[in-house]
């Protein structure tokens, strides 16, 4: 393999790593502040992809702002989901583990309903970047692929610093490790809880409006990138908001160079078998290790 050609699946691998990691942190936050796998995450990654291209089918519109339709877009259906579905689940106290099933309920609904709206037929997005490649080197690298790589990278590097240095950040990492103690602080877990699904539903809408215009957009588009977004999110430390970055990234590029080195049919099956031995050695995935170093 040339440098040319290691530098394209790099490129490559980074930008449907970004798509996985902004998929895996609406996993991610979402369990830890309310312990639900939240299995129509997925859908909600397509509810924004679909969204997002219908708004620019009626207005022409810069693809920064179809990306805010699609983050709008999925952040709305999350927090009506948690408001409308599972709060009312668990305040009639049912088992965690039925509100989980609950979630593979939702997706089935969603994609059937998308299915009425908008047909079984992919859409393709319109080339919303500018066609000619750019050249490192004998490299030929996709625009497309680097707005990828930018705007997530900036997305989650934007997620990261409102948790860490606002006080609505602040105040749902207390609710996510403590609800209790954070109650007791003028913390409401309500708003926090309705909050945090919005925060994940907007990740995943990006993340859709990404995936869609790398490849297109349809009803039943959320369902394999978002298990692959959970297998990403267990990958890098199931819980840690570092670890469902890294794990994202790392799963992207695995999946990438498995395809070229290995075959593009057995692409899926290389990940998997790598998050088992993974897991075997660090059951808390590779933040794992960060902490016992």
């Amino acid at each position: 393999m040339g440098s040319a050609q290691l530098i394209e699946l790099l490129v490559g691998g980074l930008a449907i790593g970004c798509i996985y990691g902004l998929i895996g942190l609406g996993f991610t936050m979402i369990i830890r502040a309310t312990d639900i796998l939240h299995f129509a995450q997925g859908e909600v990654v397509m509810l924004g992809a679909l969204f997002g291209l219908s708004v620019y089918t009626v207005v022409a519109l810069p693809f920064i702002a179809v990306l805010a339709v699609g983050m709008a877009c999925g952040a709305a259906a999350a927090v009506v989901l948690e408001l409308g579905i599972y709060r009312t689940l668990r305040l009639r106290r049912v088992p965690l583990m039925n509100i989980v099933i609950a979630t593979l309920g939702v997706s089935v609904l969603l994609q059937n309903g998308s299915l009425i709206v908008w047909g079984s037929e992919p859409r393709a997005y319109p080339p919303l970047f500018a066609t000619n490649a750019y050249r490192l080197g004998f490299a030929t690298l996709s625009p497309q692929h680097l707005w990828i790589i930018g705007l997530g990278f900036t997305l989650m590097l934007l997620l990261q610093v409102f948790l860490r240095f606002t006080r609505t950040g602040l105040a749902l990492q207390a609710a996510a490790q403590d609800p209790d103690a954070a109650q007791l602080m003028g913390v409401n877990i309500t708003s926090s809880s309705a909050l945090t699904f919005g925060i994940a539903g907007g990740m995943a809408g990006a993340a859709g409006v990404l995936l869609g215009s790398l490849f297109f957009a349809s009803f039943n588009m959320g369902f394999i990138p978002g298990i692959k977004a959970f297998v990403a999110a267990s990958l890098g430390g199931l819980g840690s908001i570092t670890g469902a970055i890294i794990g994202g990234i790392a799963f992207g590029l695995i999946e990438t160079f498995a395809a070229t080195w290995i075959s593009s049919a057995y692409k899926d099956a290389v990940g998997m078998v790598l998050l088992i031995l993974v897991l075997l050695v660090l059951p808390e995935g590779l933040m794992g290790l960060a902490k016992r170093r």
